[in-house]
């Protein structure tokens, strides 16, 4: 299961910043159950190269099925989850260097 928001280490400062900001971005990526592969996860780290904020879509409807989803990404994209925007997932890792 997803770590809740309050539950992190992400402060409301950025996380207020990093919501208001994912309203604005483009879907990266779109996925479904059995769409998380050892490809994806090259295309995810791609994305991470140059931007902190990623909005994935998750066509998944069922909500246990959405979560396991975003647990998967945390564990194996190396990234938080900040929250739902819709059907979104906004995933966040500090670029490096930064």
């Amino acid at each position: 299961m997803p770590r809740r928001m309050s539950d992190n280490t992400l402060g409301d400062e950025l996380k207020t910043r990093l919501l208001a900001h994912g309203e604005k971005l483009e879907v990266a990526f779109q996925i479904a159950e059995g769409a998380l592969t050892p490809e994806f996860y090259v295309g995810l780290a791609k994305a991470f190269k140059t931007r902190d904020l990623v909005k994935v879509r998750l066509l998944a409807t069922a909500r246990p099925t959405r979560a396991g989803l975003i647990a998967h990404l945390v564990k194996h994209g190396a990234c938080t989850y900040v929250g739902m925007q819709g059907r979104d997932a906004l995933l966040y890792r500090p670029l490096a260097g930064v």
